[in-house]
């Protein structure tokens, strides 16, 4: 059983190192097996109307997909003075990433 046990660790160790991170959000912190955090990128204070949220997402580190770009938020919502930017991301054990980005703004 000790020896199953141990097999056990070694194998979950090695394969860290393969498969570990491989989707990654690319910003802030990261958890080996979790994160979730939300950065506060840039804010004027100033009260906004509208707020519009994108993402980008990675599986694996193999695929990537999506859009946050400034302009394709901008025109989405048509914001035109941007008066605050946060970025969330969430990865889970590797295998799923994904980068979002919030802006808030007034026409």
């Amino acid at each position: 059983m000790n020896r199953v046990f141990n097999f056990s660790i070694l194998l979950v160790l090695i394969s860290s190192l393969f498969f570990g991170n491989c989707a990654s959000p690319g910003f802030g912190p990261r958890g080996f097996l979790y994160t979730r955090a939300k950065i506060g990128i840039f804010g004027t204070g100033e009260p906004s109307k509208r707020r519009v949220t994108s993402c980008v997402h990675s599986v694996l580190g193999l695929i990537s997909y999506g859009d946050a770009s400034f302009e394709f938020l901008k025109s989405r919502s048509k914001i035109q003075n941007v008066t605050e930017t946060n970025w969330t991301t969430f990865s889970i054990l590797g295998i799923y990433a994904n980068l979002c980005v919030e802006i808030s703004g007034n026409e």
